[in-house]
């Protein structure tokens, strides 16, 4: 059947016959029996077709992921490598920007010379990322006319006759997707449709794009580009620089044809690799197992310098101090604005420690509720041993800098502290903590993407001093080793160091489930607010615009690009948080890990800084089962709400699990001052942040959503029941109160 179709191509081509390919009246191709126009090639730059895929003439890397910006590559997993070239990537400009407002607290940003993105980073990747954004430039197209599925339908994506569909390349089964054009940008000429997948591509896998039969307002069919339509076709471009390409998009129809799809319809189609798990997963697998073998069986080298005794309410003691990590970043200490320290230029090299012996002076904080110990003046008090768990700070946030306060001296850590007698400890995200954003080295990435590794391989380094903290709780050599973590005539440890737990919220709850998932020492984590794939979170932060937008889009001021720029950002991000990590929460499991991970996702409805899409994509990536009822008062912007995600069927429920927390419509209680929020947007901004009241922190301050945390952050745990037949309400919704 392929040898037929390949002699009918080529006949085409010599032809030029419109009568070879099959046509009818409502397709794009010329009508049967007339000769076919050779394709106008006016405008297209020949020289740049080694670098730019121009079966989309308004941007050299669209449409983007695209196999076309690969190599063979006989030594990674996927036998292919990108590479992407210099000439064609994303050029910032130089910029010129005053310090940010006092609440941004980020120093000048000023570069003087244009500078295109290096690939360097991205050329090391096998393929592209799980949670792709996939993109497409077709002017005039309108969604509706077309008939693509919405954000609000997924279910139509699946449907025999979708416009815009994605499948797999080997098994032809249809991914669940949607489309939305780019609202962050109306001008057509630089405005991206994006095709965003509702559940993760499975890694290593090969997909195929398909936009088939597309329509302006109008309702008219558009016209393909001329160098797709004469792939497409079969017609010969005369150009060798495109021919050499005929072969590959040749093989691509056939496919097309072989899922059902008639090549004639077809307005854009590409195909695209998704990364390997060795890819995603490798430098963080190797410094965590290389840091671990050195510890040989002993614990981390850790310091308390200081101890404050009943620190606020709830809580009789902190505990702070540092630990040491072996430091894979190249600069010693691994001080903010460092990255990988690699012993060689090789696209396959891994992170060394820095000239073999150094190592970073990470801090911990340890907070001991008083339920554990009411009074550590009294040698007498009595000792009721803690659960042990780490946590994981929010956004550019700050755990361990000083002796109380901050986030995680906030009410509603303590809340779940005193209430369910539980010991945390915690360190920085470093790479995403406060310290990175005060020295300004993220906002000078977002001016220039060439440093992002400055950021990622910083967070990755995180996620091991994350590892090695739990580790000092759990070890016999670690923290219980030391008298300030004992107390009583018996000297008792003051938590149980058994298994420690992890519990997050916002960045914590973005990047948690990459620590949980890569543990050798944490099983089971509760991720609060949680997302996944920045990509598609931060046009969805509702200050993003004006917290990191500013920056971002001053560097790089092409619409097109601005989209690209987020797409390109992922591949590297993957390696840092959970998106690179989802699957071996659902069952593929990373080696030298243990097999039995478990998470609790609590999300907010209608969450203004991490949209709940996002958390939708991680419980069906990871088989997590939602709560039902999941709704407000019956309504939801979407035709079948929480599509393909499983429910919760009877309770205790043992598996991941996805709980929705509704804070109620929107009332102004007096003006200018709301209580309940709207429903999300449904396209890719964040909402108003003037109306109605972010409901991100409510989950945690909410007394039912921390006995759910309690009962699961447990080694026999379960997800319990504690919203009966409605919704989960928050206690923002019921007016009770929060620890002060």
């Amino acid at each position: 059947m392929h040898y037929q179709r390949s002699f009918l191509a080529l006949a085409c081509s010599v032809f030029i016959l419109q009568g070879c390919l099959d046509s009818d009246s409502d397709s794009q191709s010329s009508n049967p029996g007339q000769q076919d126009p050779s394709p106008d090639l006016t405008g297209f730059d020949i020289a740049s077709a080694s670098y730019c895929d121009h079966t989309v003439q308004g941007h050299c890397m669209y449409p983007f992921p695209n196999n076309f910006f690969t190599q063979n590559d006989e030594l990674t997993s996927t036998g292919l490598r990108v590479n992407f070239q210099l000439a064609g990537m994303p050029e910032a400009a130089p910029i010129d920007l005053p310090a940010s407002p006092a609440d941004n607290r980020y120093v000048p940003v000023k570069t003087t010379e244009p500078t295109p993105i290096n690939p360097e980073q991205w050329n090391r990747n096998d393929g592209f990322s799980p949670g792709s954004m996939l993109l497409a430039h077709l002017p005039g197209i309108d969604l509706a006319a077309t008939g693509a599925a919405p954000l609000t339908d997924l279910e139509q994506s699946l449907e025999e006759d979708a416009p815009i569909l994605v499948f797999n390349a080997q098994t032809l089964e249809r991914q669940l997707i949607w489309a939305e054009l780019d609202a962050n940008n109306t001008d057509l000429a630089q405005q991206a449709l994006i095709i965003r997948p509702a559940k993760n591509f499975i890694e290593g896998e090969r997909y195929i794009a398909v936009i088939r039969n597309a329509r302006n307002t109008d309702g008219e069919l558009l016209k393909p580009n001329e160098l797709f339509r004469a792939y497409r076709d079969g017609i010969a471009t005369g150009e060798e620089a495109f021919e050499t390409r005929r072969d590959t998009m040749d093989d691509l129809f056939e496919t097309i044809e072989d899922a059902g799809i008639s090549r004639e319809e077809v307005t854009l189609a590409w195909d695209f690799t998704i990364a390997s798990q060795q890819s995603l997963t490798e430098r963080l697998l190797s410094i965590r197992d290389d840091a671990f073998s050195r510890l040989g069986g002993q614990a981390p080298v850790f310091t308390v310098t200081d101890v404050l005794e009943d620190p606020a309410s709830g809580l009789s003691r902190n505990i702070v101090g540092t630990f040491e990590v072996p430091n894979y970043l190249n600069q010693p200490g691994g001080g903010v604005g460092a990255t990988f320290n690699y012993s060689n230029d090789g696209p396959d090299a891994l992170p060394e420690v820095l000239n073999g012996n150094d190592v970073m002076q990470a801090r911990f904080r340890c907070q001991i509720p008083s339920m554990a110990v009411a009074d550590f003046s009294d040698p007498n008090s009595p000792v009721e041993p803690a659960r042990a768990a780490l946590y994981g700070h929010g956004l550019f946030g700050q755990s361990a800098y000083e002796l109380k306060g901050g986030e995680f001296g906030s009410g509603h850590v303590r809340a779940l502290q005193s209430e369910h007698n539980i010991a945390f400890c915690a360190t920085d995200w470093i790479g995403m903590a406060q310290e990175d954003i005060v020295a300004g080295n993220i906002h000078r990435i977002l001016a220039d993407l060439s440093d992002l590794p400055k950021q990622l391989d910083r967070s990755q380094q995180g996620l091991l001093n994350f590892m090695y903290l739990a580790e000092l709780m759990r070890h016999p050599d670690g923290f219980a080793s030391n008298s300030n973590f004992r107390h009583g005539p018996g000297d008792t440890l003051v938590y149980d160091p058994t298994e420690v737990f992890y519990d997050g919220n916002s960045q914590g709850g973005i990047l948690g489930g990459a620590l949980v998932a890569t543990a050798p020492n944490i099983h089971r984590g509760v991720l609060g607010v949680p997302g996944s794939n920045y990509s598609l979170l931060l046009r969805r932060y509702g200050p993003f615009d004006q917290r990191f937008g500013s920056v971002l889009y001053e560097a790089y001021q092409d619409g097109l690009d601005q989209s690209l720029n987020f797409a390109l950002m992922q591949m590297l991000w993957d390696r840092a948080e959970n998106n690179g990590y989802l699957s071996h929460l659902a069952g593929n499991h990373l080696p030298n890990t243990p097999t039995e991970k478990k998470i609790l996702l609590h999300v907010a409805l209608g969450d203004y800084q991490v949209t709940q899409w996002s958390a939708e994509i991680l419980a069906r990536t990871v088989g997590a089962a939602v709560h039902e009822p999941t709704a407000r008062l019956g309504e939801s912007p979407d035709s079948n709400p929480l599509f393909n995600i499983q429910r919760i069927e009877q309770y205790p429920h043992t598996g991941h699990a996805l709980m929705i927390w509704d804070s109620g419509d929107v009332l102004e209680i007096s003006p200018g001052k709301f209580k309940g929020n709207p429903l999300p947007p449904t396209n890719n901004t964040g909402p108003d942040t003037d109306y109605g009241n972010d409901p991100h922190e409510s989950p945690r301050n909410t007394v039912a959503a921390r006995e759910q945390k309690s009962a699961f952050m447990r080694s026999d745990g379960a997800v319990i029941d504690v919203c009966g037949v409605t919704p989960c309400y928050s206690d923002d919704y019921t007016n009770k109160s929060r620890l002060p």
